[in-house]
């Protein structure tokens, strides 16, 4: 680089020297003397500096001014204002074509700097815009890269509580298929179980009808004579010898008093046999009242005013023979009274309780059909209507939501797009469906529920009577090989009594539970 060169001026002030310190320059290139230039120019100039300019030239300073502005213009590479002399002593003469072609060069580089600049400031307004633009669009792509993500996470979750759902809707059906297995399976073994004690019932039946039909048989054939029970023994054991007269005339005074002893003491020993089996015959009597009293007496829960009636009259009867019996248990009855009074007594209570139950099912008969609703009765009539009624609600409801759907697809067909209608389509439905979903399960549970309690109820009956005849039919044959021949006739006329009423009772109760709902036939069977 060349050397800093500065021109003094006589006319110029402190501040002057400075700028002209500025302006001094080497001998370079128009190109970065422009740049420099320009630098120079973007420094804010004070106002001692407007001054300066304003008073550069005056008529005292001429031609210091002339050489000055020469000096800077050749540093700035423009050709010299001075004409060239060919002498060293001759005046130099100022050329008037070199400074109006100088100051014309000067006018194009402010033009072309000017219309540098505002390229320049034009190109930055664009790259600032385009920027602005870029960012925008950054922000904007941020934004939309969230949303989808947050988007992915919510279907994976929902595809994640899908799989779940899925899951365990397979482990339900796979533990209910086991469980009808094992119904079906229990179902089985309980049918061979129950057709195997039919069997054994039907063989026990035919042995008791045989044995029954030889006693008769035997008793018919039997003829009128006279038979040696108890034939009485030597007391020393030994071996009597042949009767004669004489001999049987001093056997018979010898031990008339022992033959008439022992004789007596046999005829005591089965009369204490005969009351002792009369008397059990009236405890089982006894226990049969005391549990039909106990079955027809009231519970913890009242029933009703009805009910209350013809059970209190039931109970009245039944005591007044319970009464009645305990008032001739007093007296010695032979074989024939006792087996009278045990058929009729029994027959007066099984009519007594056929009369109460007759009550009971017109009186839920006349409910019915008066329509009278009440807490605890409802009738079937009632309950079809209203699972009708269920099913007509459910229709109309499934009708709304289906004109909703359309309503709604044809609402978001401009605004939106698949994916969103059935975002939004399942966001709208989801309540709805999971509500009669819970509706149907629950009416579904309800049937089930009803269905088993009537099978229960059915199945209990049968297996209630079936016991009753076997622990009565057991309980009088019981030690039948020490009971006496018209004792054991009275036995099993009275089991095939029991056999009868309890075969009409089943009956009753099967087409009462029929005609009644589960949970009245449930309160009836308490009842009874």
């Amino acid at each position: 680089m060349g050397d800093w060169m500065t021109v003094t001026d006589p006319g110029l002030s402190s501040e002057s020297k400075y700028i002209s310190q500025y302006t001094s320059e080497t001998k370079m290139s128009p190109s970065s003397l422009y740049s420099q230039q320009v630098l120079c120019s973007s420094i804010p100039l004070s106002k001692n500096v407007h001054s300066f300019f304003s008073a550069f030239c005056t008529e005292e300073n001429i031609e210091q001014s002339i050489s000055y502005l020469d000096q800077e213009l050749t540093t700035f590479g423009f050709p010299s204002l001075y004409e060239e002399s060919k002498g060293k002593e001759t005046k130099r003469e100022l050329n008037i074509v070199a400074v109006l072609n100088c100051m014309n060069e000067l006018l194009v580089l402010q033009r072309k700097n000017l219309l540098a600049q505002e390229n320049v400031e034009t190109q930055n307004l664009k790259l600032g815009s385009d920027m602005d633009h870029l960012q925008n669009c950054y922000a904007k792509l941020k934004e939309q890269l969230e949303t989808s993500r947050r988007e992915m996470i919510g279907l994976q979750e929902r595809d994640r509580q899908l799989q779940c759902k899925n899951r365990n809707l397979h482990q339900l059906l796979k533990n209910e298929k086991d469980e009808v297995q094992k119904l079906q399976n229990i179902i089985a073994s309980r049918a061979t179980q129950y057709n195997h004690d039919m069997k054994r019932k039907e063989r026990e039946y035919n042995k008791l009808k045989e044995r029954l039909h030889q006693l008769v048989m035997n008793k018919k054939d039997k003829k009128i004579a006279m038979e040696v029970l108890n034939y009485v023994g030597r007391a020393d054991g030994k071996r009597g010898s042949w009767r004669t007269g004489k001999t049987e005339a001093s056997f018979f005074l010898r031990n008339e008093d022992e033959m008439y002893k022992i004789l007596l003491n046999d005829y005591e020993y089965r009369q204490k046999q005969i009351l002792m089996e009369n008397a059990e015959l009236k405890k089982v009597l006894q226990q049969m009242k005391k549990e039909m009293i106990s079955l027809l007496s009231p519970q913890k829960q009242k029933p009703r005013e009805r009910a209350d009636d013809s059970t209190g009259t039931v109970i009245s009867d039944i005591e007044e023979d319970a009464g009645e019996l305990s008032r001739e248990s007093t007296w010695d009855l032979s074989c024939e009274t006792v087996r009278e009074q045990l058929t009729n007594s029994i027959r007066k209570q099984w009519r007594i309780l056929k009369s109460h139950v007759e009550k009971l099912d017109n009186q839920v008969s006349k409910v019915h059909l008066e329509g009278f609703n009440d807490e605890d009765v409802i009738s079937r009539q009632d309950h079809e209507q209203e699972t009708e009624k269920l099913e007509l609600e459910i229709q109309q409801c499934k009708e709304m939501i289906k004109t909703q759907q359309q309503l709604l697809q044809q609402q978001l067909a401009t605004a939106c797009d698949d994916d969103t209608t059935s975002l939004l389509r399942d966001c709208y439905l989801l309540e709805e469906k999971e509500r009669l979903k819970e509706e149907w399960s629950l009416f579904k549970e309800q049937k089930k529920n009803f269905e088993k309690e009537r099978r229960s109820f059915t199945e209990a009956a049968i297996r209630l009577g079936l016991e009753v005849l076997i622990g009565t039919t057991l309980q009088y044959t019981r030690g039948h090989g020490k009971r006496s021949l018209t004792v054991r006739l009275v036995g099993l006329q009275f089991a095939r009594l029991n056999l009868l009423n309890l075969f009409l009772l089943l009956l009753r109760l099967q087409t009462f539970a029929r005609r009644v709902p589960v949970y009245l036939n449930i309160a009836v069977l308490s009842v009874y």
